[in-house]
């Protein structure tokens, strides 16, 4: 965590929403109560080069604040597209407070079917919103302004299988569902697949290995050794990976990313970390703090 001699950055960062002619994206650094017993989990906000703006995931209830807190910050009225990964509480409990906050234009999610309590409070806001909703499997695709193509490489079209005795101990299975997608902006490209388990990568590997460099990518399932096999490293080789957690779960993770020539960034150490791509390849990044993390772990 930054110290008391560390800049904070976050108003210069927080100066304009995007940029035209670049893909930005905000990597939100979230925040529960020491004594939570849950992560406050994943948001990144993108924002188009013709400003339409897309939320992916929108973390714990708790950490709802950190998000509407940017939201605000950078002026936003309207989220044009929410997306939720996967239905755990760290990824969209704190839908509720922003639906209630924000105009949201339509939301995407899996076919996935959850009944936790966080779960049926981001349907109830969906429906109290009357929010279009559209379903997304590998294959679908849809575009994000005008400059920007979405791809989906997964969970697969159809019905999902459901474990014996669903949704007890269903984690893993709930990550491994999770939408993988890939944003392209002209030659650039960032990927974002949620909590993927090793299963769910070897899933999605098994189909886009060859599809899945990219520039910039999220760490799956923040980060962890549960998930970032070497055989994904390899095939995502992207410039700069995100990480989002309460912890630095994994310096093996960590490793391999920079072993295949990544900028290792951890919202953690980073705070919130800012990225602005063009459409060919050159990608420039800015934290709200200084770390470790960037100076190679040393």
């Amino acid at each position: 965590m930054a110290d008391s001699q560390t800049v904070d950055r976050y108003a210069s960062l927080t100066e304009k929403a995007g940029e035209a002619d670049r893909l930005t994206c905000y990597f939100i650094d979230l925040d529960v109560p020491k004594d939570s017993k849950d992560k406050s989990g994943d948001s990144t906000l993108v924002i188009s080069p013709d400003g339409k703006v897309m939320l992916i995931d929108c973390g714990h209830p708790d950490a709802g604040k950190d998000v509407v807190k940017l939201l605000q910050a950078l002026g936003i009225k309207k989220i044009d597209v929410f997306v939720n990964s996967h239905p755990h509480i760290d990824h969209l409990g704190g839908f509720p407070e922003i639906a209630d906050l924000f105009d949201i234009g339509v939301v995407y999610r899996t076919r996935l079917e959850y009944g936790s309590t966080y779960a049926k409070a981001f349907d109830a806001a969906i429906k109290k919103h009357n929010i279009p909703v559209r379903y997304l499997a590998d294959g679908d695709s849809f575009e994000f302004g005008e400059k920007v193509h979405v791809d989906i490489y997964g969970p697969p079209q159809g019905e999902f299988t459901y474990p014996k005795g669903y949704p007890a101990n269903a984690t893993q299975f709930i990550n491994d569902s999770s939408l993988a997608m890939k944003l392209t902006y002209g030659e650039s490209t960032a990927l974002f697949s949620g909590d993927l388990y090793r299963g769910g990568e070897r899933d999605v590997l098994a189909v886009h290995e060859q599809d899945l460099k990219s520039d910039l990518a999220k760490a799956n399932h923040h980060g962890g050794d549960t998930s970032n096999q070497v055989r994904w490293i390899k095939a995502v080789r992207p410039q700069v990976v995100v990480a989002m957690n309460d912890v630095m779960s994994s310096m093996s993770v960590y490793n391999n990313y920079k072993k295949y020539g990544a900028t290792f960034y951890h919202t953690l150490y980073n705070g919130l970390v800012k990225v602005r791509m063009d459409d060919a390849h050159h990608l420039v990044v800015e934290t709200q703090y200084d770390s470790w993390v960037e100076k190679g772990g040393q």
